[in-house]
């Protein structure tokens, strides 16, 4: 767009936040934490959502399913990718994980050090996603 430049963002300078209570009661992991590094509620950007989440060790991300495709990065720590009829598939860090559309995915933490994940979506903002827990 035209009002639109170039910024950098700084994972180091980025606001954490957790799950609030309207997530957590639809599935979210209360213990889970995350940032924004490209959003377009933050920059002057569109198409294109960027942010950090950090799992804790013993913890995951629960099974979901959203509309976007997604791609993740995994920038530290080691995690087994939950997939659809129970499938898995072991990640580290510097992996990268496609993740169609529709397609059913969490991630779990089996490391001994937090799983930090860099996270991408097709999406003006994260919170244009609409997420759906699954019950397993």
């Amino acid at each position: 767009m035209a009002d639109e430049k170039i910024f950098i963002s700084n994972l180091n300078d980025a606001t954490w936040d957790q799950h609030g209570p309207e997530r957590i009661a639809i599935g979210a992991n209360p213990d889970l934490r995350f940032c924004y590094l490209v959003d377009a509620n933050l920059h002057q950007s569109h198409g294109l959502s960027v942010g950090c989440l950090v799992i804790p060790v013993g913890s995951a991300l629960p099974p979901h399913i959203h509309a976007p495709q997604e791609v993740y990065f995994i920038k530290a720590g080691s995690g087994l990718m939950l997939m659809a009829n129970d499938q898995t598939r072991a990640v580290t860090a510097h992996d990268v994980v496609y993740i169609p559309p529709g397609e059913e995915h969490g991630i779990q933490n089996n490391g001994d050090v937090p799983l930090e994940i860099i996270w991408m979506f097709p999406t003006d903002s994260w919170k244009d996603i609409d997420y759906t827990y699954l019950d397993r």
